[in-house]
């Protein structure tokens, strides 16, 4: 009876060294991965919850990335309409100078005709290279930005020839002013705003799934250091008992 009662007792103090190594082996599991859910028996719900906000946060992160490209597309474009403008500005002084009837001679007004014609085709060509991703940004096309008309008829081969143009290019740059407003709008009001939305709401979102999923260290090395007294202890006391070691071992490799 007594060698009963001894041997029943030894099985419970084995079960406890089972348990307390297991718990163990979830406290370093828990340490070594730094995520206390590292598989659905630890929280099922929590790892539920966990894996939905996951999903959240990576559709959260694509938008952010979507719009980031789209800023930048904008910020292309916004560049690209300063180019020009700078480009207009020079224009718009030499047809000023142009128009100065009764001040140059013939070779001046066909030099300065000339030098129009140059900012023209580069004008032109400015607004044909702006390109992002393969899409024009200034032909009108789906996908572009605003359609710039290409600049044509300037003539500043006589003062009369470029005060008519000077009504043109003060057009143009009253056209490429409007566009550069609604780029910058865009950007700013929609875009810009949009993201930072976006981010805020995907950092909520991590750091409500970070406090689901992450191990808390100070929590975790308490509970390892506790099991591992508790472990050693219980050794200790089996030691004193009547259950065999192959006993053990079996206990600890069902856990």
């Amino acid at each position: 009876m007594g060698l009963t009662i001894n041997n029943l007792a030894s099985m419970d103090v084995a079960r406890s060294t089972a348990n307390n190594y297991a718990s163990l082996s979830r406290a370093m599991a828990r340490l070594s991965s730094g995520m206390k859910i590292n598989s659905a028996s630890d929280d099922p719900a929590g790892l539920v919850i966990s894996e939905r906000f996951r999903a959240q946060i990576a559709s959260l992160n694509q938008e952010i990335e979507n719009t980031t490209h789209l800023i930048n597309k904008y910020e292309t474009g916004s560049s690209t309409v300063m180019e020009m403008r700078s480009q207009l500005t020079e224009l718009r002084s030499l047809a000023v100078s142009a128009a100065n009837e009764g001040f140059n001679d013939e070779t001046s007004q066909a030099a300065l005709d000339r030098a129009a014609d140059n900012i023209v085709d580069n004008f032109n060509r400015t607004a044909d290279g702006a390109v992002y991703n393969g899409t024009n940004l200034f032909d009108g096309s789906e996908g572009s930005l605003a359609n710039v008309a290409k600049l044509e008829n300037v003539d500043l081969s006589s003062a009369e020839a470029a005060e008519a143009s000077l009504a043109l290019i003060d057009e143009k740059i009253a056209e490429l002013d409007s566009v550069q407003i609604d780029l910058g709008a865009t950007q700013k009001n929609a875009l810009e705003s949009r993201r930072s939305s976006l981010q805020i709401t995907a950092q909520n979102l991590q750091a409500a799934e970070s406090l689901l999923r992450d191990t808390d260290y100070a929590i975790e090395v308490v509970n390892m250091v506790r099991e591992m007294i508790q472990l050693d202890a219980s050794v200790a006391l089996l030691s004193h008992t009547n259950i065999g070691a192959n006993s053990v071992l079996k206990l600890l490799s069902s856990q």
